[in-house]
């Protein structure tokens, strides 16, 4: 396990780091470019991290599943996370075509706004995806995972990503939020959930209140029901703090299984990718 202190200490160093980004590249239009290679990079520095200092060294041994998650990364956040981005714009002119409204705001207050909004849409989403059947359907491929490491972070079912993005996104581009505003909160989120998933032992101690560290989305993905029913923020927990579905009992312990809530469904294994894309639309997939 990685010390209190300097698990503390690293976080503040990649919020610092991806912060500095964003303030060094304001009004340049390359801004989203160079938040997207600092992407790279902090993966990168996850990939190596869970190899020198594992949580778990059985899951740092690929049981099949590593592919699929390449290739989830590669179709989910490198194509359609990419359309989604340039569409929107055009779906709120289609939506609300006499819509000229641009918040006049300062970036500060429409960053911090904008944070607790996308939350917002962010839990209600995770929440509605695991509560209702044909939205679980979807999102079971995310935690279809046994074991959790870097990668395994962007599994998702295409149709779950995109009902995401027009919960979190649209409303506040609706509500005339600036660009700058949106890839703010991308900078705070970004040190947090690239490294939700890794394969790491560290201990975050207070931090963990606020931000949805990996001590805490490792009880989401409990394969008990009561467990993982719990932490639906994406990068931070303020949400699940005020509804009530905050857990988190300590950095040293953790969910005695990882993987599909028990007693769930038959599901596809997640070295089966293509099938599991395919499952929401079988006929009893969601009986």
């Amino acid at each position: 396990m990685i010390s209190q202190f300097k698990s503390q200490l690293f976080l503040l160093s990649l919020l610092a780091f991806v912060g500095g980004i964003f303030l060094w590249t304001l009004g340049n239009p390359l801004q989203e470019t160079y938040l997207g290679l600092a992407s790279l990079f902090l993966i990168g520095l996850s990939l190596v991290i869970e190899r020198l200092a594992p949580l778990h060294r059985d899951w740092n041994i690929d049981t099949g599943d590593t592919v699929g998650d390449i290739g989830s990364f590669v179709v989910v956040f490198g194509i359609i996370d990419s359309a989604l981005k340039w569409l929107s714009p055009f779906v709120i002119l289609a939506l609300l075509p006499n819509t000229n409204t641009t918040l006049g705001w300062p970036l500060w207050a429409q960053i911090t706004a904008a944070t607790l909004l996308i939350e917002l849409g962010a839990w209600a989403s995770h929440w509605a995806h695991h509560k209702y059947k044909p939205l679980w359907a979807l999102h079971a491929m995310h935690h279809s995972s046994e074991r959790l490491y870097t990668l395994n972070g962007f599994r998702f079912h295409p149709l779950n990503h995109i009902l995401n993005h027009l919960i979190m996104f649209l409303p506040l581009l609706a509500l005339g939020f600036s660009k700058e505003a949106l890839l703010g909160y991308t900078a705070l989120a970004l040190p947090v959930t690239l490294f939700q998933h890794s394969n790491v032992g560290f201990q975050f101690g207070m931090f963990s209140y606020l931000f949805n560290t990996n001590t805490v989305h490792r009880w989401h993905h409990s394969a008990a029901y009561n467990e993982g029913m719990h932490n639906f923020g994406r990068a931070f927990v303020v949400w699940d703090h005020i509804f009530g579905t905050y857990y988190h009992p300590s950095d040293e312990n953790e969910p005695a299984i990882i993987g599909l809530s028990l007693g769930g469904p038959s599901y596809p294994p997640p070295n089966q990718t293509l099938p599991q894309i395919c499952w929401p639309f079988a006929k009893d997939c969601c009986q």
